[in-house]
């Protein structure tokens, strides 16, 4: 579809949408992604070994997907009604303060699994709310990038949280390190939302009318023409929709071998190889800054050519085969580099997922739509992810085969990914 421009008059107010949710999401993945870094420091106030760092790490790593799965799935048709905006600016409130409850209950376990469940649950709503934003916001031909954009706030949490997370827990202790991130994020997070982010364009004062026009010429008119439906109703559309099962199914696996890789990498590094605890500043970071460059080049990639499935399928072997040399190495500087080859590729199918739910669903089903979806693949991949890894590495002792086993896991994604190719025509 062919979108006309006013180059002259139009603004570009939209753009500030996905900027602002980006870091927001980066708030909420440091608040969920911290305890992997304090990984190796609660394993050793707990006295766990190999196995039991393996058995338990994972387990505190993967229950967060129990609440955010079953919570986005069942929460996200509330928060539609209630408001993508206020949703948002009510879930970062939430997950800060769930955050800091891990500080006082840090050596219990039980009641450490129990937080981790609810931090899930409060975090739930936060990325479908997202994307219905975007799908109100952007046109067809440019939502790729733009939810490439805010979808850069996990990698740009992956970046920082190394850099942020180890010299805090360095300073005040893994406990008290929950209690500063989780109210530093708050405090960032929540008035850039109050201020910059409107449910709709129309809403902005400062937008011109040709962006609206623009906006909505680009947004395809047969999405709106379905009528209101109950959560019910949305389940049996959806179930019907055999190409939305297929993009769930990858989903799946993709969060697979992303959740299994961020759980374990500063733990591969710090017992694997033998790297000192502070050194995880540079050996996890640094990776993390081809993400961002990954999803941009994808995500520009998908919108000009609309062939996202087939890209995905060449990345995601390209991606095993990094996974896999960098388990197999032995030489930190190039660990890092696999790494980073890893994570540039992954960034492909993160750049285009809820593109593809955009397109598939209806526009008064987004939000609906893009919450099971990121439930189900979520919960079941997020949460299978760490665990899978934590059982190889519990069964063998070794943390190179934990991480090996996620290649094989990619040889499959790219299959599915063809598949995908084929069924999503624009």
């Amino acid at each position: 579809m062919k979108i006309e421009k006013d180059n002259v008059k139009m603004t570009q107010i939209r753009w500030q949408i996905p900027i602002v949710l980006m870091i927001s999401l980066m708030v909420s993945y440091l608040d969920r992604m911290n305890i992997s870094f304090a990984l190796p420091m609660i394993a050793k106030d707990y006295g766990w070994t190999v196995a039991e760092t393996g058995k338990y790490g994972g387990l505190l790593m993967s229950v967060f997907f129990i609440g955010y799965g079953i919570a986005t799935i069942f929460l996200s048709p509330l928060g539609e009604r209630f408001g993508a905006k206020k949703s948002i600016i009510t879930v970062v409130i939430l997950f800060s303060v769930v955050t800091c409850l891990q500080a006082p209950f840090g050596m219990m376990l039980a009641a450490l699994v129990a937080i981790r469940v609810l931090l899930g649950v409060v975090s739930g709503i936060h990325g479908p709310m997202m994307g219905v934003l975007t799908e109100k916001w952007f046109p067809v031909n440019e939502r790729s990038r733009a939810n490439s954009i805010w979808f850069c706030g996990i990698f740009a949490a992956m970046i920082l949280a190394p850099v942020v997370v180890v010299p805090v827990c360095n300073l005040v202790g893994w406990k008290m390190m929950f209690v500063v991130i989780g109210l530093g994020g708050m405090i960032i997070a929540v008035p850039l939302l109050k201020l910059f982010i409107y449910e709709r364009p129309e809403d902005h004062p400062r937008i011109a009318r040709t962006e609206i026009d623009y906006i909505q010429q680009g947004r395809l008119a047969e999405y709106r023409r379905e009528n209101s439906h109950t959560f019910a109703g949305n389940i049996k559309f959806l179930w019907q929709r055999k190409v939305f099962w297929l993009v769930v199914i990858l989903g799946i696996m993709n969060n697979v071998i992303a959740f299994g890789l961020v759980s374990w990498m500063p733990t591969f590094f710090t017992e694997g190889r033998k790297l000192p605890f502070s050194d995880l500043v540079y050996a996890t970071s640094l990776p993390y800054v081809l993400s961002i460059v990954g999803a941009l080049t994808w995500a520009y990639f998908g919108d000009k050519t609309n062939k996202r499935g087939y890209i995905s399928c060449v990345a995601f072997l390209a991606t095993g085969v990094m996974v896999y040399l960098a388990a197999t190495t032995a030489s930190i500087p190039l660990i890092i580099c696999f790494f980073a080859a890893t994570i540039f590729f992954n960034a492909s199918y993160n750049a285009n997922e809820i593109a593809f739910i955009q397109w598939i669903v209806p526009s008064e089903r987004t939000g609906t739509g893009i919450g099971i979806y990121l439930g189900i693949s979520l919960m079941l991949g997020g949460g299978f992810g760490p665990v899978v890894v934590g059982g190889v590495v519990s069964a063998t002792g070794s943390y190179d085969y934990g991480l090996a086993a996620l290649a094989l896991v990619c040889a499959v994604c790219s299959v599915l990914s063809f598949l995908l190719g084929r069924a999503v025509k624009y």
